[in-house]
């Protein structure tokens, strides 16, 4: 980001009487400042919770300090929105790419825009570029049909991709779709079981067999040509929305097209999490995947094999997998405690609810992300580590990466 910048408004006059002007910030500076931010809230979390207050009669020390984490909160705020830009920047570069999708495929391509202005972290516009336009290629060289096809279908000669953008909650959520032949479930349920990814009698379900297509390498087209075929088109979208802490959901339609959702946190500095303790080590999980929190009683528990062990636990109708960290991670299983003594966070994921079972439920707080580096970076299932008020670090765990390497 050393060539890039952002420009972001500023209220107040200018000399020329103007309420607002756009000032051009470095990217470099931006990202700079929030560095600072993040090391301010730690600074003055440290300060709060330090151990020399206990005992101590402050009478308006908890107020003041309420008041002042408040402040530094909007302070991260204010921060994180100052890297900010519209999606229709990336969206308008895509626009140029798809006239020259039209030229090599000899297909009429209608793109429409929505919800251009909807504001994402240029961190990750800058990063969803690449995978977006293997999207694009697969939807115009795969999906939509050429124009002699669509019209003997009764559709429309154009054929239509859209590309939408809009901000729920703390995400930002992307679709790429198209009206044309839709996801061909037999060739790609064939061409699965032939690279061993589902079993010869297994009959998977559709958001099951679609997860394969983001496998590396797997590929249904006959010929490789400049625009796909070589199985690293989805790969690029799996890998890179992993990195962003995003998830990705399939939905197919065989006739009338398909849709590919991404779905992205706003911005990657800042994080609501929850932390909890499993014997000496601390971990933390973004809040939003949090489906509930409950000690279980003995009646709710189930051992579905004794063999390995595998643990499923009822949540009212429903029974939820078990994912132990300590078996996950390969380590001695000796220290494990109980369920029915244990705390059980069940979150909820793309691969279907996972329970899993912590000796300690600590605090709900926004934590400062940084990642991991050296050995540390090659910890399964972790996004990174989170800074804690407290001075100690928190693993942040993937909850999608979890329910995936647990099944």
């Amino acid at each position: 980001m050393n060539a890039t910048s952002t420009e972001n408004e500023a209220d107040g006059a200018a000399p020329g009487g103007q309420g607002n002007v756009l000032l051009r910030v470095s990217a470099d500076k931006v990202s700079r400042l929030m560095d600072l931010v993040g090391e301010l809230s730690l600074s003055v979390s440290e300060a709060i919770r330090s151990p020399d207050l206990a005992g101590l009669d402050l009478t308006e020390f908890e107020k003041s300090a309420h008041r002042l984490m408040m402040v530094v909160r909007e302070v991260q705020d204010a921060a994180a929105e100052l890297r900010l830009v519209p999606v229709g920047e990336v969206f308008r570069r895509l626009r140029r790419m798809v006239r020259e999708l039209e030229r090599q495929t000899g297909k009429k391509i209608e793109l429409r825009l929505q919800g251009e202005e909807t504001a994402i972290d240029k961190v990750v516009a800058d990063r969803l570029y690449e995978p977006l336009v293997h999207v694009l290629r697969n939807s115009a060289d795969h999906g939509l049909e050429a124009p002699a096809e669509r019209l003997a279908a009764g559709k429309r000669e154009a054929g239509c991709i859209t590309l939408a953008a809009a901000q729920v909650g703390s995400e930002i959520q992307i679709a790429v779709g198209d009206d044309g032949r839709g996801l061909n479930r037999e060739r790609i349920l064939a061409r699965a079981r032939e690279r061993g990814l589902i079993g010869a009698e297994e009959e998977p379900d559709d958001a099951s067999l679609w997860r394969v297509i983001f496998q590396p390498g797997f590929s249904t087209a006959e010929n490789v040509t400049n625009l796909s075929g070589r199985g690293v088109g989805m790969d690029v979208l799996n890998t890179t929305l992993k990195d962003l802490r995003g998830r990705i959901t399939v939905d197919s339609v065989a006739g009338r097209g398909t849709t590919i959702g991404l779905a992205i946190p706003v911005t990657l500095a800042f994080l609501d999490t929850l932390v909890m303790r499993l014997g000496k080590r601390l971990y933390a999980t973004p809040i939003d995947v949090v489906s509930e929190i409950f000690r279980p009683d003995s009646d709710q528990i189930t051992v579905v094999s004794a063999a390995d062990g595998t643990e499923m636990v009822r949540v009212r109708d429903e029974f939820v997998p078990v994912c132990r960290l300590q078996q996950f991670y390969g380590e001695a299983a000796e220290d494990m405690q109980p369920l029915d003594r244990s705390i059980v966070i069940v979150f909820n994921t793309s691969h279907g609810r996972i329970g899993l079972p912590v000796d300690e439920m600590l605090a709900q707080q926004q934590v400062v992300m940084k990642p991991l580096v050296g050995q540390l970076e090659h910890i399964r299932a972790s996004w990174g580590c989170a800074l804690l008020g407290t001075g100690e670090v928190a693993v942040v765990l993937d909850c999608e990466r979890l329910a995936e390497g647990a099944r």
